[in-house]
């Protein structure tokens, strides 16, 4: 669409404001009304068919009324002003709110204080409350549809996903029509709403989300999941009073039935006084350093839905501060190495199962003798037990070998007591620092007792290592930002032997990721 082109003899295209997927949004002018006031003119994308154009006027026109009774009962929704159909397209007319919206005050490596993100999270539940007291699920809450007014400061909620069905209409194989459509974006989108049955509690857990993003400057999609629960790993990367981290545990669970079932039940667990009871029980303290990764992605528009299948492991990592000697945790990189924890199903192809055995012909297995040479840099050397005095802390998070005031860089030790098992065992790191980040030759060992011992670059596994599983698997070779990456051989613990050249944790050319090792 043009500029200057004039829709319903009315509304005049000033310019675009943004496009996905699901129709183009673009700022316009009344020409109707007095000064000729600004307004977001919406171009919903449907189908052609015929079969489907009717469906799709049934579903605009009931979203539209749903819309229309928003935005006239709160200030903090845009008001719909007209909604209609022209050459075949479907238009919404809004009310255009001058602000800007939370990703200029949410993203990564940023990080806001708890007072700060309290008080945003109360916001933002205050207005959900209301959508919800009228059973409306929004289904797309992100920093991107929460906007900040210039005029008051105050959050409107813009971009509710139903209207988006229109655009996904289509036929399948049946020849029956598809009304359901996952609307969504990933991080924020919890399971059930993955599989396309939102409710309520979906779009808490995407304000959760959103919350604990702010807390630790990492996206939602890059944050790890416990391999056994598929919870979220967050804690570790924030600096947070234990009861707001519980309240968010509890808004962002993975099984929608064990979180705060609306906004409003959110909303009164936030505003509790300090001298309350917890609203709920504290997650446990363990966290799995191994990352098993089984996630759905949508393909495309539309409504399929595919299967990612990947293994992968946790450290930590670090940026250097504008203060040269306080390290801040980053964003982790864990995809490309493999979690003994992780169970997959026999029908899941690409990934090695303890129960089938490999076979003869299978052109991944090695016998040592014909495996890759690869020059491990850094020797193996003995762990030496934890200073009892002289640490450096920061957070929950002690640096020991680096005198007070001098910057992070030499040989050290790193502890990390967030990153305990249940026996309260902590992982930590043995090796060189540099302004903070793990540099050069270092030992990482896991709270579970996973080891990686090779060079480090930028806090991450890059060069030539080894890594250790304590029930007797192991990769040796060479890794690329935290991937085996390179020549290398995986070891399982029958003995069997993987080699040849991997690439972001996969054997060329078997589609062989790490084996389980339990």
């Amino acid at each position: 669409m043009l500029s200057n082109q004039i829709l319903r003899y009315r509304y005049k295209i000033v310019r675009l404001l943004g496009s996905g997927s699901f129709g183009v949004t673009y700022l316009a002018e009344d020409l109707d009304l007095p000064d000729h006031p600004l307004c977001v003119v919406k171009n919903l994308k449907q189908s052609q068919n015929l079969e489907d154009l009717q469906l799709a006027r049934t579903l605009f026109d009931r979203e539209a009324k749903v819309l229309y009774s928003l935005g006239n009962e709160s200030s903090q929704i845009p008001r719909l002003f007209a909604h209609f159909e022209e050459n075949g397209e479907f238009y919404l007319v809004q009310e255009f709110v001058d602000g800007h919206d939370l990703s200029h005050e949410i993203f990564p490596g940023k990080t806001l204080s708890e007072a700060e993100v309290t008080q945003l999270l109360k916001e933002i539940l205050e207005i959900l409350t209301f959508v919800h007291d009228k059973n409306i699920i929004h289904r797309d809450i992100k920093t991107h549809n929460l906007m900040r007014r210039n005029t008051d400061g105050k959050i409107v909620l813009i971009d509710f996903g139903a209207v988006k069905q229109i655009s996904t209409l289509g036929v399948n194989s049946q020849g029956q029509t598809n009304a359901s459509v996952i609307v969504g974006t990933s991080g924020y989108m919890p399971s059930e709403q993955l599989n396309g049955y939102p409710k309520l509690s979906s779009d808490v857990y995407a304000v959760g989300m959103l919350g604990i993003y702010a807390l630790t400057g990492i996206r939602p999609q890059e944050l790890p999941r416990d391999s056994e629960t598929f919870e979220i790993i967050w804690r570790n990367w924030a600096s947070v009073s234990s009861r707001l981290a519980d309240v968010l545990d509890k808004m962002v669970r993975y099984h929608f039935h064990e979180r705060y079932q609306t906004a409003a039940e959110a909303l009164e667990a936030l505003t509790l006084p300090p001298s309350s009871p917890s609203p709920s029980p504290s997650l446990p303290t363990f966290r799995s350093q191994q990352l098993g990764v089984n996630q759905k992605v949508l393909i495309g528009a539309g409504v399929g839905v595919g299967v990612i299948l990947g293994v992968g492991l946790l450290f930590m990592s670090f940026w250097k501060s504008p203060t040269p000697d306080y390290p801040v945790q980053a964003t982790p990189d864990y995809s490309g190495l493999a979690s003994p924890s992780l169970k997959p199903s026999a029908t899941e192809s690409g990934l090695a199962s303890p129960s089938l055995k490999p076979s003869e012909t299978d052109s991944g297995l090695a016998s040592p003798g014909s495996e890759p040479t690869v020059q491990l840099v850094c020797p193996e050397t003995p762990v030496p037990p934890v200073p009892s005095t002289g640490g450096r802390k920061y957070g929950t998070t002690t640096y020991y070998g680096f005198p007070k005031n001098s910057s992070i860089t030499g040989k050290g030790i790193v502890v990390l007591p967030d990153q305990s098992d249940k026996s309260g065992r902590s992982a930590r790191y043995d090796g060189e620092l540099k302004n903070g980040k793990f540099s050069g030759c270092g030992t990482y060992t896991f709270a579970n007792g996973i080891r990686y011992i090779g060079q480090f670059d930028d806090a991450k596994f890059q060069g030539t290592g080894k890594w250790i599983d304590p029930h007797g698997c192991q990769y040796v070779g060479e890794f690329k930002s935290n991937k085996a990456d390179g020549q290398g051989v995986f070891i399982s613990k029958d003995g069997s032997r993987y080699s040849g050249t991997w690439r972001l944790g996969i054997l060329e050319g078997k589609n062989k990721s790490f084996a389980v090792c339990q």
